[in-house]
């Protein structure tokens, strides 16, 4: 091996040894998940859902919200529109019968730049919300009857934020079941880590938050979104973190069903990370980013260093036997399984989707749906 190679298999072993390390955490951290929710009260709650050209995709979601078995007394449901150019609002507007606490914000026509978005319509929603806990979800997602009631009950008296699982329901063909099963990897890292008291990942579209830790930490400011909201309350010790690990508490969103639609989104949520208050969390990322980099990096440089193809094929190999039992284990947790021929597929390509898109996530601009 020539010095740049030395160089290079050093830096892999560092990085993957973090790497290692890190998934070892999530494996623990799902172990230590409790699936027994504590409270059993029914407090206010405010379901609010950010819509932006959802004619299409927000009927099924309203419906399921129809049948909710949470008091309609103690639940309202509030819609804001970010400047829809379809029908969502007359959509949305005809479920009003059957969601006895729907209220629909339309958007000034005259906003701002600022006023546009999806953070901006969630504040204009939690703003005008009445209930004590705060629940949100996507537009194009469904959820289960008992939704509400196992957010809830996750909230004992030391707990400010729910995250909860949510499942991506891929199509029939291949390239979904790639889809849901890296979704599921996501899902399964953002649960393991706050089993592990390390919360780093969560997803709006199954997130519940007590509105006293929402405003504590002055709510959604600037470019903030979920993750840096729940990383605020944790960092300033608002409260703490639990993730709802109950069958009963699963969103259900869709699969985007075309390479193209999946990269875009992939890399909008690239281009969401990084505003985090703990600076530790920005070195993780970093790192965990470095371990992809460098086994790129050498998988490239074997036309000229054939040497390199050993250590990189132990790395693989590691790599791909952890993360099966990661994903195993949140599986199991979730009540999903791992099909293994996607899942040896979705390693193939592992290495150079995370680099091309966390890299184009830091550099595009981020866009919502449009």
């Amino acid at each position: 091996m020539n010095t740049l190679s030395v160089l290079l298999v050093t830096a892999l072993g560092i990085f993957t040894l973090h790497y290692v390390y890190f998934l070892t955490r999530v494996r623990l951290g799902l172990l230590a998940l409790g699936t027994h929710p504590c409270s059993s009260d029914d407090p206010p709650v405010t379901i609010v859902i950010a819509a932006r050209n959802e004619e299409d995709r927000i009927a099924p979601c309203l419906e399921s919200l129809c049948r909710l078995d949470y008091p309609a007394g103690r639940l309202e449901v509030i819609i804001t529109d970010d400047h829809s150019g379809d029908h969502t609002i007359a959509v949305a507007r005809s479920f009003t019968g059957c969601l006895h606490g729907l209220r629909i914000l339309e958007p000034d026509s005259a906003g701002s730049t600022a006023s546009r978005g999806k953070t901006a319509a969630l504040r204009r929603g939690i703003d005008l919300a009445t209930g004590e806990i705060i629940l949100t979800t996507d537009a194009d997602c469904v959820v289960p009857s008992g939704w509400v009631r196992s957010m809830v009950a996750h909230f004992r008296s030391d707990v400010a934020l729910v995250s909860g699982p949510v499942r991506e329901a891929g199509g029939r063909n291949f390239l979904g079941r790639l889809e849901s099963l890296e979704f599921l990897g996501l899902i399964t890292t953002g649960a393991g880590l706050i089993g592990a008291g390390r919360p780093i990942i969560c997803n709006g579209a199954n997130l519940a938050y007590r509105r006293t830790a929402y405003e504590a930490v002055g709510g959604f400011t600037g470019t903030s979104d979920d993750e840096s909201l729940m990383n605020a309350i944790v960092h300033r010790k608002v409260g703490t973190v639990a993730f709802a690990a109950d069958p009963s508490a699963m969103v259900i969103t869709r699969s985007e069903n075309t390479v193209g639609r999946f990269l875009r989104q992939r890399i909008r949520w690239a281009s969401k990370r990084g505003r985090y208050e703990d600076p530790t969390i920005l070195v993780t990322l970093v790192l965990l980013y470095a371990f992809f980099l460098s086994v790129l990096a050498t998988a490239c440089l074997i036309p000229q260093d054939a040497l390199l193809a050993v250590p990189l094929a132990v790395v693989l190999v590691g790599k791909a036997l952890i993360e099966w039992a990661a994903l195993r284990a949140g599986a199991r947790l979730l009540g999903d399984r791992v099909p293994l021929l996607p899942f040896l597929v979705a390693e193939l390509l592992h290495v150079p989707y995370i680099v091309i898109a966390a890299a184009v996530g830091q550099i595009a601009a981020l866009r919502w749906r449009h």
